[in-house]
């Protein structure tokens, strides 16, 4: 088998990619507007506006390398532990391991021991929880329907990559 045939088709990786946009743009989101108070007492709109386009490239990268890092991890392992099944491991991965980074930024810890110990947990359960039925079922509509997300922030994405590539080439 070579390496093209190892990486997962179309539809396969744009459910996954949705849920890896919703769990990076609305982490990214929350923080924005928790902020958007204090900004706005010593910044203008139009300044407060540019931030905003700088974040949305930002998660924009994030999320297309996370992406290309599944798949790459696709690429290495065997088709039987992650292509067979790409949607539902894949998408229990960005949830549970997006989900404990966020866990893990949040409460501020430095531990190597408890972020190694999460990485074993979340590759566990990743590899665990695909087996149960009810749970694949689940990821799969779940995943599905979160396409539509792309839909509102793929066409903003866009817009912030065009303005911060004009903003960076064009200003003095």
């Amino acid at each position: 088998m070579n390496l093209l045939q190892k990486i997962p088709r179309w539809e396969k990786t744009i459910p996954v990619y949705a849920i890896i946009v919703v769990m990076i743009y609305t982490w990214s989101l929350l923080h924005f507007f928790w902020r958007l108070p204090s900004w706005l007492n010593f910044s203008t709109l139009g300044d407060v506006a540019i931030l905003f386009f700088y974040m949305v490239v930002v998660n924009f990268i994030e999320s297309v390398s996370i992406l290309l890092a599944m798949i790459l991890l696709c690429a290495a392992l065997p088709s039987k532990w992650f292509l067979e099944s790409f949607t539902t491991k894949a998408s229990l991965l960005a949830l549970l391991g997006l989900g404990s980074l966020m866990a893990f930024n949040q409460n501020l810890r430095d531990d190597l021991i408890f972020f190694t110990g999460m990485i074993v947990i979340v590759l566990a359960l990743t590899f665990l929880l695909d087996r149960v039925e009810f749970v694949r079922k689940i990821l799969e509509e779940l995943a599905n329907r979160m396409t539509v997300f792309l839909y509102i922030w793929m066409p903003i994405s866009a817009i912030a990559l065009l303005i911060v590539l004009v903003r960076n080439i064009f200003s003095p």
